[in-house]
């Protein structure tokens, strides 16, 4: 019996030496996908007032660099990419907003897979007044002109984190947080700056826009 035991343990031994000596390969499943990502977020403006948003993201670039040296083997990717989106949030007694922006996003993705963005942008921003809107003219005379709206321009920033994976080995998904900042021109004859968080997923579907193979750069570098 101890015999056995020593040759168990012997060869448990071996075999862990055996694993030590291969290399690791830190990176998971990457999949972007044939189809362009849909991505739904909560969106709040100033954080608590709800919303809803929803874009495609267009892959324009992946850059792949991959680093080997003797015990691992390290991928590390980025892409750029283009998405179109629109937002939709209720300020409770004050107003409603309607955005519609095209935002350019640079992303780059860990060995486990979890990102890091920034994107720049351009927006319209639209603001819907609650209840009814009074006008003095210049004759003194008070008159009800209904709701009433305004709109801006409003260049935006905006960073995120996130994980991608791939569910079910052919669906890739990500989920994220994101804090934007939009500056609206021309507010009262100044610029305001607006903030807003997102909390939401994106995927990439078996069906929808097909975008077709994304341009990619690859890079391998040995130590």
């Amino acid at each position: 019996m101890k015999g056995k035991f020593i040759l168990v343990l012997f060869i448990f031994i071996a075999w862990q030496n055996v694993q030590a000596q291969e290399k690791k390969v830190y990176y998971k499943d990457f999949k972007l996908g044939e189809y362009a990502p849909i991505s739904v977020s909560y969106y709040g403006n100033l954080i608590i007032h709800p919303g809803i948003k929803a874009g495609i993201d267009w892959n324009l670039l992946l850059i792949e660099k991959t680093k080997e040296n003797k015990k691992r083997i390290k991928t590390v990717r980025k892409i750029l990419y283009i998405t179109p989106n629109i937002a939709y949030y209720s300020h409770k007694s004050s107003h409603k907003g309607l955005i519609i922006s095209t935002d350019l996003y640079w992303r780059r993705y860990s060995k486990k897979l979890f990102y890091s963005e920034f994107g720049l942008g351009l927006s319209y921003y639209r603001i819907f007044n609650s209840g009814e809107t009074w006008e003095i003219n210049d004759d003194g005379i008070v008159s009800n002109i209904g709701n009433t709206s305004r709109g801006y321009f409003a260049p935006s920033f905006a960073f995120a984190l996130g994980k991608h994976f791939v569910y079910k080995k052919n669906i890739p998904v990500a989920v994220f947080i994101k804090i934007n900042t939009n500056l609206l021109l021309d507010y009262n004859a100044t610029s305001v700056p607006e903030f807003s968080f997102e909390l939401g997923t994106a995927w990439t579907l078996n069906r929808g826009i097909k975008r077709g193979n994304v341009k990619t750069l690859s890079k391998h570098k040995m130590k």
